[in-house]
């Protein structure tokens, strides 16, 4: 037999095996939908080798919720990747995640018991990792924006105050007026920073500002803009929050801007940074604007993470190209065909109890469906023993 195991491998099968026994005939399509579930409920005894994958993403310490690939299915373990040297002292007992359940940390910040987290969730209506940690490299205070010593504002601005009241983090927020005599509005303000360590690793700039109710369709884009000297910079550009949600005028918008996307004007020094500049670009139908707010510009330094998680795929089309978490025609192709050719057998067998539930009743049936599936299953069990993602909590539970 081939070892490229197709779904109509696995019908033919089912009808092989109840071809003697008093059966009444069933719609193929159900035929499919039964083998379907009798491929999941193997996926769920086993930790087959070709259903472990692994999801690279950055996880950045400010950031708790993390959209997942098509087909996730269970968390296993999540480490740092140790792609180049300097990495590969990271996965240590003292910077290891542990598996926790979502609702505890829903309300967790990671700084009392100081220990990093990880939660499978789809609390938000997709699946999500939730992360609550830190990073190995501390995020950078750029500016708190609680007092005016330093920041140059453009033309268009007056009114400006450090507001106590108002305000975001630390002890004040930056208030200002803007009228309609430019296309643009600007803070900026000197330092002495060297980004050149940053720049490869998708670090990001983050702020907060406090659009006036009303007025977030003022503004097309807000910049931040890295200058080393007039004409060299380095410029980032961003039309929503951090999360891909629109601005806000009912609270604090949360802005980002990754270093990943930076455009580069003139010939910018990366270990030289004496200015940054953040640029409200004015819309169309921008109008003055009153006591909009700017709070706390900071940088936060991602680590690169690998999830190694089941998934639900259970196999591709005929092409071998597309992944398949339902098998729907003959010429879909099993995942587990090159190695585990055995398993159509338990399949068929489960699919066949799935349709025709009489068949529990039938002595012969019953001890061959013990034998080849549960018996055949228990076997490969211990060469493929079902992993689970240990913790905090003990072992992960196992989504029904």
């Amino acid at each position: 037999m081939s070892t490229q195991i197709t779904l109509g491998d696995i019908l033919d099968n089912v009808n092989d095996l109840t071809q003697n026994y008093d059966v009444t005939s069933i719609d193929r399509n159900n035929k499919i939908r039964q083998v379907n579930r009798a491929i999941e409920y193997i996926k769920r005894r086993l930790s087959l080798q070709s259903d472990k994958k692994i999801y690279s993403f950055y996880f950045y310490e400010d950031v708790k919720f993390y959209d997942l690939e098509d087909g996730f299915d269970e968390l296993l373990k999540l480490y740092y990747n140790t792609s180049s040297i300097e990495d590969s002292d990271k996965n240590i007992p003292r910077y290891e995640w542990n598996g926790a359940k979502d609702l505890e940390l829903l309300s967790d910040t990671g700084m009392v018991s100081n220990k990093n987290k990880v939660a499978f969730t789809t609390i938000n209506g997709k699946n999500q990792l939730m992360l609550v940690g830190a990073n190995l490299r501390g995020r950078n205070l750029i500016n708190s924006f609680d007092t005016l010593t330093g920041l140059t504002f453009s033309a268009d601005v007056s009114n400006q105050t450090a507001d106590t009241y108002v305000k975001k983090q630390g002890s004040a927020s930056v208030k200002f007026d803007i009228d309609t005599s430019l296309s643009s509005t600007s803070i900026s303000f000197p330092g002495n920073w060297d980004i050149r360590e940053y720049i490869n690793i998708s670090s990001a700039y983050r702020t907060y500002i406090k659009f006036p109710t009303g007025t977030t369709g003022y503004f097309t884009n807000v910049k931040l803009r890295l200058q080393s000297s007039t004409g060299n910079y380095y410029e980032m550009t961003t039309t929503t929050q951090q999360d891909g949600t629109a601005w806000i005028d009912t609270d604090w918008s949360f802005l980002s801007f990754s270093l990943a996307n930076a455009t580069t004007t003139g010939s910018p020094d990366a270990s030289a940074i004496n200015q940054i500049e953040l640029i409200f670009t004015h819309s169309g139908t921008f109008a003055a604007v009153t006591n909009i707010r700017v709070d706390y510009l900071y940088m936060v330094n991602p680590d690169y993470m690998d999830c190694v998680y089941l998934t639900a795929v259970k196999g591709t089309d005929n092409t071998g190209n597309t992944d398949k978490i339902f098998l729907t025609v003959d010429t879909d192709i099993l995942s587990f065909g090159p190695y585990a050719a055995d398993l159509i057998t338990p399949i068929a067998l489960k699919a066949a109890l799935f349709l025709w539930p009489q068949l529990r009743g039938d002595t012969n049936f019953w001890q061959i469906y013990k034998a080849d599936c549960e018996d055949t299953i228990n076997i490969w069990g211990k060469v493929y023993p079902r992993d689970r993602m240990t913790g905090i909590f003990g072992s992960t539970q196992i989504k029904r």
